[in-house]
């Protein structure tokens, strides 16, 4: 385990009372208790040669504390050192330091969250107890504040909004244990729904709203609050995918993928909507197979201008629905080749929007 602190330029004249976990902890400056505390030996200083200056004596003492000394200046270069030696497990202490140092200490971890070589195990901050006590002059006590929490808040709103919008989950660090498991069923979503698994899909996002109802219970922090009632939203609208026929399921999926821009699937599952629709209208002897895509392969084959008195009867539109199968078959085979150039992408959503619009009411 690593601790990283900052420090300032302010002479140590007395040993002041840290608590931590409920015990206290008598030491000159806050990153010593925090030492004490959880027997860390591999400590590393932030500060100016002032602040090295400071805190000679205590350097003197302690040889594998490392000083790490930075012009005030040299902005860049406190982030660049920061990111430098936080590795696995580290701690760091915010309490003291110039202005900009425990920043851009905080910045660096921030920075770092989807290394999972470089995991912040936590952040503390030590607070004065009695705010008129004058920490120079006289024994002063602190507690400290984790602030682990607000840096896995961050990272949890930032999943959200990336999940929502693309359906694909950041994989940050993250402390918090619930939040841990709604960012593992996330992917397990995604994973899920990209493997036309759309049951397994609900089934993950029942799961995960479980998860969120419980957090929202507990939590009174109004902004994570307003995120996870957007993830709630985003896994209900998953759920609700799923029909009591094959080719609507489809087909709400397919809209569903098009509106998050993944089009490729989304034309995918166009496709298997319409001939899971022909397999349950069309009773067609010639194509009487167990084998469920040799049959829906086909009734596709044999549907031809619906000449054939069950599609005609059972196929609403159905010239019109022949021509379109046709075509999305097509926009199926060209998008699932490496070679779509131009504005493709924007067409191949137009087609789609118009196929759905078509279909829609058919597919009740």
């Amino acid at each position: 385990m690593t601790l990283i602190a900052t420090v300032g330029a302010n002479k140590i004249s007395h040993k002041h009372k840290y608590l931590i976990d409920e015990k206290v902890y008598e030491s000159e400056l806050s990153f010593l208790a925090i030492a004490q505390a959880y027997k860390i030996e591999n400590i590393i200083l932030i500060g100016t040669e002032k602040s090295e200056d400071s805190i000679k004596t205590i350097l003197d003492k302690n040889p594998n504390i490392k000083m790490v000394t930075i012009e005030s200046s040299s902005v860049e270069e406190v982030f660049q050192e920061s990111l430098k030696y936080i590795s696995k497990d580290t701690i760091l202490d915010l309490t003291q330091g110039y202005r900009h140092y425990p920043m851009l200490t905080l910045l660096a971890s921030v920075f770092l969250q989807s290394d999972s070589s470089k995991h912040i195990k936590d952040i503390f901050y030590a607070q004065i107890i009695d705010e008129n006590c004058r920490f120079y002059e006289t024994t002063c006590e602190y507690h400290f504040l984790s602030l682990i929490k607000y840096l896995d808040i961050a990272n949890m709103a930032r999943i959200i909004n990336t999940f929502t919008k693309t359906l694909l989950t950041l994989d940050y660090e993250i402390n918090n244990k619930e939040f841990n498991q709604i960012k593992k069923g996330l992917m397990e979503i995604t994973q899920e729904l990209f493997s036309n698994n759309y049951f397994k899909s609900k089934e993950k996002a029942f799961e995960v709203n479980q998860i969120i109802d419980k957090i929202i219970k507990k939590s009174t922090l109004e902004t994570m609050q307003e995120h996870l009632k957007i993830l709630q939203k985003e896994l209900e609208t998953i759920q609700n995918l799923i029909s009591n026929k094959e080719s609507k399921t489809l087909l709400n999926v397919s809209k569903y993928l098009k509106d998050k821009g993944i089009l490729l699937h989304s034309i995918t599952a166009l496709y298997e909507a319409m001939v899971a629709f022909l397999d349950e209208k069309v009773n067609n002897n010639r194509c009487d197979d167990t084998n469920i895509y040799k049959r829906r392969n086909c009734l596709k084959i044999n549907m031809g201008n619906c000449n054939y008195y069950q599609y005609k009867i059972n196929i609403p539109k159905c010239r019109d629905f022949s021509n379109l199968l046709k075509k999305v078959d097509e926009l199926r085979n060209i998008s699932a080749h490496a070679h779509t150039t131009g504005s493709y992408e924007e067409d191949l959503k137009k087609e789609i929007d118009k196929a759905i619009k078509f279909l829609l009411p058919i597919m009740r």
